[in-house]
């Protein structure tokens, strides 16, 4: 059988759908050689490369989603105010805190290196994961960062565990670069956000890309300079996914519509849609894989039992 290769994408919370899409394919016994994964991606994605077992990871994840770690990085003040973009109606109070936490984000984003300390992302990915080598996993593993230092992509694929998926995830002005060997990295998703090619570079034959990026909404009217800017960025890395999804075999996209990168509340919802996209892509899976459900093998077993000539003395059939 082909070695079937997992492209785990970007996207925050969003990530949290790469559950559902594991799920089908551990129940579906779809056997995965190895697994590349990008900012979120790469957190599923060593989790399970590390312990292939669903119900584990996602327990793992829960609880740390339930640290004080978690918590203190108050990643919710990140988060869309859908009401003040959409809702004239909002009393005078919502509208000065809307107000009052853009004035915050803007004082941090010239002040600081970023809206949270390293170190908060740091202890997180030390509840999730032991300090091991990257080459140390049960699937084999590798994650995507951004090189800020000369400005190319870089695949892990040794080195420590921990320090690769923290490198890979640290996204810009939320978190500071990460040194490693006296370079800086930070989120994959800014050259690779569904790491197809470094799965291909692994070995794969059939490359499984689960896509998070989220779509480009049609509603949007610019407010600022920096809105603009923004919009534009998110545009050039919509594009860019969509080429570099053109690679993979087999692609699974979860209908997570406009769910916001940091709304991670909203787990249960991520893995159920990451379930049915991965459920509607599974014959496609197994045909280009050449792996059989039962009811193949079944029927496959009864033909060489009607078609196969014998002869009587030859014992029962």
């Amino acid at each position: 059988m082909r070695k079937i290769g997992l492209a785990l994408g970007g996207g925050g919370a969003r990530g949290l759908a790469h559950l559902g899409v594991l799920r089908v394919l551990e129940h579906g016994r779809i056997p995965v050689s190895c697994i590349a994964g990008t900012s979120m991606g790469a957190i599923v994605g060593a989790c399970y490369a590390l312990n292939p077992s669903v119900a584990t990871v996602e327990k793992s994840i829960r609880t740390a989603l339930k640290h004080s770690a978690f918590a203190s990085m108050k990643i919710n003040l990140l988060s869309r105010n859908e009401e003040v973009l959409k809702n004239h109606k909002l009393s005078f109070l919502e509208r000065a805190r809307h107000f009052a936490k853009s004035g915050y984000l803007a004082y941090i984003s010239t002040t600081k290196p970023a809206f949270v300390e390293l170190e908060k992302l740091e202890q997180l990915i030390a509840v999730l994961l032991p300090d091991i080598s990257i080459r140390d996993t049960t699937i084999p593993f590798c994650c995507v960062a951004a090189n800020l230092t000369d400005g190319t992509e870089k695949v892990f694929t040794r080195g420590s565990l921990r320090r690769a998926v923290l490198a890979s995830s640290s996204i810009p002005g939320v978190f500071p670069p990460v040194q490693i060997d006296g370079r800086y990295f930070n989120d994959g998703a800014a050259v690779n956000v569904t790491p197809v090619r470094a799965a291909k570079g692994m070995g794969a034959d059939i490359v499984v890309a689960s896509n998070v990026k989220g779509a480009i909404s049609r509603w949007y009217k610019p407010e600022t300079a920096s809105e603009v800017v923004a919009r534009s960025y998110y545009i050039t890395g919509i594009f860019l996914n969509r080429l570099q999804l053109k690679e993979a075999d087999v692609v699974i996209i979860p209908a997570i519509g406009h769910m916001h990168w940091t709304d991670f509340a909203k787990m249960d919802f991520m893995i159920a849609r990451g379930e049915k996209a991965a459920h509607h892509k599974l014959l496609e899976l197994r045909l280009k894989a050449g792996t059989k459900g039962l009811a193949a093998r079944l029927k496959e077993t009864l033909t060489t039992w009607l078609t196969t000539p014998w002869k009587i003395g030859d014992g029962v059939r």
